[in-house]
Order: C-alpha cells, then structure tokens, then sequence
C-alpha cells in the first residue's frame, strides 16, 4: 500500500515524535536482545524458589544482630570469608545469613552454586570471593 506525500510526512512526523520523547527505544534495538536474560531469570526464578531458607531471619548462622536478612552467603563458618562478613554486618548494621556448604549442600546443588564462597541477594547470585565495596554496591542496587 503505497502511502501519499502527505500521509508519509505526517507518518515521519510521528515517529520523529516518539524517538524525541522515548530515545532509550533506538538505544535497545541498536543493544539487541541481552544474551543472559534466560539465565537471569533462571537464577531469579531459583532465589525465588528458596528465599524462606535462603534470607530466614530465625537461621541460627547469622552475622550481624539487626534487620532484616540482607544477603545469604555460602562459606564455612570459621572461614576467612565468614570473619570478614562478620566485620561487614557489624559496620553496616546489616544481617547476613551464614550457610556453612557442608550442611547445606544440597540447597548449594538447588542454586547450581559450585564456589565457595558464593553470594545470594534477593535479585543477584554471585559465585566467588566478592570485596567489600563490591558487596556495598550490589546491596544498594
């Protein structure tokens, strides 16, 4: 269908519209679609599954003594790891809830987490030894 002078001017006219008050529209199609969208929401999916275990504020293996569970870590309790956390929680004012793997392998397996230390946020699971700051900046996103 072909489309006239003026139908095609006021067509432009539109798009040009959109695009000035939704740039961020040409910024995703020239992105693509993101390649870890499916393990996102795997993960996501799997925290989901398991947060009353994963951030239970009633755990016995808490570091820290005030709100909430902030994040959920994976390591052996007399572990460098979990003397660092403690420090971290008590600075912080925040609660982390302790899983030493050798009690909780299984819910480990459930996570597909193979690295000790590894890290559950609510919406973020990371695999490996994180520093502090990167620590801070994953709990305040």
């Amino acid at each position: 269908m072909g489309l006239t002078p003026a139908d095609r001017a006021a067509f432009g006219a539109e798009v040009r519209a959109l695009l000035l008050d939704e740039p961020e529209i040409v910024a995703r199609a020239l992105r693509g679609p993101d390649p870890y969208a499916a393990e996102i929401a795997s993960d996501l999916a799997l925290i989901a599954d398991h947060a009353g275990r994963l951030f239970d504020p009633g755990a016995t293996n808490l570091l820290g003594d005030t709100g909430p569970v902030a994040l959920a870590v994976f390591a052996p309790p007399d572990s460098a790891t979990a003397a660092r956390l403690d420090d971290f929680a008590r600075d912080r004012g925040l609660r982390i809830a302790l899983h030493p793997p050798a009690q909780n392998a299984e819910l480990m397996a459930a996570l597909t987490l193979d690295t000790v230390p590894s890290y559950v946020f609510p919406r973020l699971m990371v695999r490996g030894a994180v520093p502090p700051a990167v620590l801070d900046r994953y709990l305040a996103q």
